[in-house]
């Protein structure tokens, strides 16, 4: 395999006026088609009024879940956790009229206090989109079209754990991917899981291990310049896994360089595969080919640069790290040295993306917190949404759309 591996990336341009595939604006699984969170044509602002709001709606019930986006809709999950209810919803980006809303009834699951049923986000492609539904008897995977008809449901067992459920949605052409991992002694077996897109049947599933915590984290797809892809995950009863999208087979597995829970998505760049696991972060390097250039990783970074919850993004040659205690920090890819580290406001879950060169990321208490991204430490604005969120900012052909607890909001484009 030639050439250096890329990330599949690059949204389409946002606020194209085209109808095509190639130009539509697309947001289509969490942070972006390809899991990186950067947009490098948005026009986001870095300081904005109440009226620089285009709409605010409020959401039945609540959620974490990020929203994707196709077009000129904007598609959001919520919840109902005492009712066992989820919501799926399809909102008009350009007023943020509600065009349809669906209910599916999900089950009980056991959960952190700080997990949600509406925690997973959805993934979207150029027909269809896909939304997952954790509980304890039931994984529900569920396929609508982009006007809310139903395509088919794929039922499969549940999740056994303490923490609950909240992997997100990965797609390729042909498959739907997603994780569903126990905790030792459950009495459910743990897997990967790729369905087709089409029919809703499995097309492969890779038994896994559980370990004493299941993990959270998201996979990623990794293309190369010959457009041969892999499949990356992290996890903690498996560390860093190489898998193949098409047949599901391990094509290589760094088993022992995650030993606790894993919740932040992993993250490509350069030559780096960073991984964030409770305490400690991490880069393995791979080559050309994507393999490991050695067992162990090339380096790792302490509790106190290490990211729980919320993913890390890399932009350039520098990784930033948004800290669940809220502390927000930059280093150089490369090595892990340490450039800056700050404290702009409060806890974080949500994470952070890069829209013209800035950093957006919200607190737990609804802060949206935008820093420059580079590596001199450059606060640009905080700005109150008035709700608690654990979710993640998104761009949409008219601005930046953020969800909080209960509602969504849409932030005009700058001039």
């Amino acid at each position: 395999m030639a050439g250096k591996y890329l990330i599949l990336s690059f949204f389409l341009l946002i606020g194209s006026s085209s109808s095509s595939d190639k130009d539509i604006n697309q947001w289509t699984r969490f942070r972006g088609a390809d899991g990186l969170g950067i947009d490098t044509s948005g026009k986001a602002p870095t300081t904005w009024a109440e009226s620089d709001y285009r709409w605010k709606i409020t959401l039945p019930g609540t959620g974490h879940a990020s929203p994707v986006v196709w077009g000129d809709k904007i598609f959001v999950t919520s919840s109902d956790d005492e009712g066992d209810l989820g919501y799926v919803m399809a909102i008009n980006e350009q007023n943020g009229e509600l065009l349809w809303q669906k209910e599916f009834k999900i089950g009980e699951l056991i959960m952190h206090k700080d997990n949600n049923l509406a925690s997973p986000s959805p993934a979207v492609d150029e027909s269809q989109l896909y939304i997952i539904w954790y509980s304890k008897e039931l994984t529900s995977l569920a396929v609508l079209t982009h006007d809310g008809i139903l395509q088919w449901e794929a039922k499969f067992p549940g999740i056994e754990a303490r923490h609950g459920g909240g992997s997100s949605l990965t797609l390729t052409d042909k498959y739907v991917i997603f994780t569903r991992e126990q905790e030792e002694g459950s009495s459910v077996n743990s897997s990967w899981l790729a369905v087709n897109k089409q029919t809703g049947k499995v097309g492969w599933e890779l038994k896994r291990e559980s370990a004493t915590r299941n993990s959270f984290s998201t996979p990623i797809l990794v293309h190369n310049d010959n457009n041969e892809a892999l499949l990356i995950f992290t996890s903690e009863a498996h560390g860093f896994t190489a898998v193949d999208p098409g047949s599901g087979e391990v094509i290589w597995e760094r088993k022992s360089l995650l030993t606790h829970r894993v919740v932040a998505s992993p993250v490509y760049a350069n030559g780096m595969i960073i991984a964030s696991r409770k305490g400690e972060a991490m880069a393995l390097e791979v080559d050309e080919n994507l393999n490991p250039v050695a067992d162990s990783a090339r380096y790792s970074l302490p509790p106190n640069l290490s990211p729980y919850v919320p993913t890390p993004i890399v932009v350039g040659d520098h990784l930033y790290l948004f800290m669940d205690n809220g502390m927000v920090a930059c280093v150089v890819l490369a090595t892990g040295e340490l450039l800056w580290k700050e404290r702009p406001a409060g806890p974080i879950y949500g994470s952070p993306i890069c829209v013209g060169g800035n950093l957006y990321c919200m607190t737990k208490e609804g802060e949206v917190i935008v820093v420059r991204a580079q590596p001199v430490y450059d606060l640009l604005g905080i700005h109150a949404l008035g709700d608690e969120s654990f979710s993640t900012p998104l761009m949409s052909p008219s601005g930046m759309v953020f969800r909080t607890f209960s509602k969504l909001l849409l932030l005009n484009n700058s001039d």
